[in-house]
């Protein structure tokens, strides 16, 4: 098939977004498709082997102006292109196959509305939000596509995102296909991994008996880095030995609120690297109590390396951590796997350190961890190409509509 597939803008090594579009661009090339990929901004159009990339421009750019220009131009790139079928990861953009890996728009700004601590902050971003020009455009432009005629499906990447589809835009269940998030991490033999942990872990001159926590955040804010630090805190209070390693964007105000917050001996800044494996390796347990992600790649990564989770109900890969329903301290049906603990509400710290703590009973997390068994391979990009590929040459077959704009 020719495959065209839309991403406003595109790094590889940037968050789970771009490196998921990544990730799927290779493996459809490596299954013999010829695959375009257009994108609203690209440093490096030859960073894909075999991949071709057409960009509107070198720079991404965030703009009202910026985002009705990317529209228009996709859109004639696949209306010219003779692809076989199109594949869009932004909702911005019409096409054939709608992937929206960063879940609905909609639900990004309600939840970002609802991170805000008082209900005053929450009424002045929902006022920024509504007088925002590019968001309001973004709205506008995610309820037209979902409405194109030339829409076949919609590949929703967690419950949760098929949960906003039907919440916010009513979209009938025939035109969704649910194809869970996945993740591509490499094979780590146990030899390995013991260095990996111990490397790191005489690095950062943590103590045998310490549980160790890995947070992996491009954007910690969103990600859960206050009521984490504040959950450190109502740890050290308990006298529970706890350590939290610190993976990406960090600078010197998070130093700060961890040392006014009297935990700064319990943190590690490992700022941004290209190893995330070994830091799992290094972990005992990833913690990641986001306010809102539409399935997060770095619960994904830490199951499939066999690292237990903790995260909250707004993360569509919790569905991983635990049955859905099952949330820290509810009952657990015996016979169901429990691979951390998601918690309801992502500014309770009380109940994220009482998670943190139940995990650093041994017992417990040799159980947890007992029960990721054989994930890395149900959650491989691999295996999540295969239900992708599918749909779209089920897309490519139908006779479909020209595109509105």
């Amino acid at each position: 098939m020719k495959i065209a597939i839309v991403i406003e803008g595109f790094d590889p090594y940037a968050g789970g977004l771009e490196r998921s579009t990544a990730q799927i661009a290779l493996d459809l090339v490596g299954r013999g498709h010829a695959v375009t990929l257009l994108a609203g901004g690209c440093r490096d159009t030859g960073c894909l082997p075999g991949v071709e990339i057409k960009a509107m421009a070198r720079r991404k750019r965030s703009s009202a102006l910026r985002l009705f220009l990317f529209r228009s131009w996709a859109h004639k790139q696949l209306e010219d292109g003779g692809f076989d079928v199109t594949l869009s990861m932004t909702t911005a953009v019409p096409a054939a196959v709608l992937q929206p890996r960063g879940g609905t728009v909609r639900e990004t700004l309600d939840r970002n509305i609802a991170m805000r601590p008082t209900w005053l902050a929450r009424a002045v971003k929902r006022v920024g939000v509504w007088l925002n020009p590019k968001q309001q455009l973004l709205l506008y432009f995610e309820r037209r596509a979902f409405q194109d005629e030339g829409l076949v499906k919609v590949a929703a990447v967690s419950r949760y995102v098929t949960e906003q589809l039907k919440r916010h835009y009513n979209l009938p269940p025939e035109k969704v296909e649910l194809i869970p998030n996945a993740a591509v991490m490499p094979k780590v033999d146990d030899d390995q991994r013991a260095r990996w942990r111990k490397r790191i872990r005489n690095s950062f001159e943590i103590q045998d008996g310490v549980t160790v926590f890995l947070f992996a955040a491009i954007n910690p804010r969103l990600k859960g880095f206050e009521p984490l630090m504040r959950a450190l805190e109502i740890l050290k209070g308990r006298d529970v030995p706890a350590v939290v390693l610190l993976a990406g964007d960090f600078w010197h105000r998070h130093n700060q609120q961890a040392a006014r917050l009297g935990v700064r001996d319990r943190v590690r800044f490992v700022r941004h690297t290209k190893r995330i494996e070994a830091l799992y390796a290094a972990a005992d347990v990833t913690v990641h109590p986001t306010f809102y992600d539409p399935a997060s790649k770095v619960v994904i990564e830490s199951l499939m390396m066999g690292v237990p989770a903790i995260s909250t109900a707004y993360n569509g890969a919790s569905d991983l951590i635990a049955p859905p329903g099952i949330l820290s301290g509810g009952a657990v049906d015996g016979a169901a796997p429990v691979r951390g603990r998601v918690i309801k509400d992502p500014a309770d710290a009380s109940a994220l350190a009482d998670a943190m703590q139940a995990l650093t009973d041994p017992r417990e997390l040799a159980k947890c961890r007992e029960a990721t068994t054989g994930l890395d391979g149900v959650l491989s990009m691999s295996t999540h190409v295969d239900l992708l590929a599918g749909l779209l040459r089920q897309a490519s077959g139908l006779n479909q509509p020209k595109s509105s704009q």
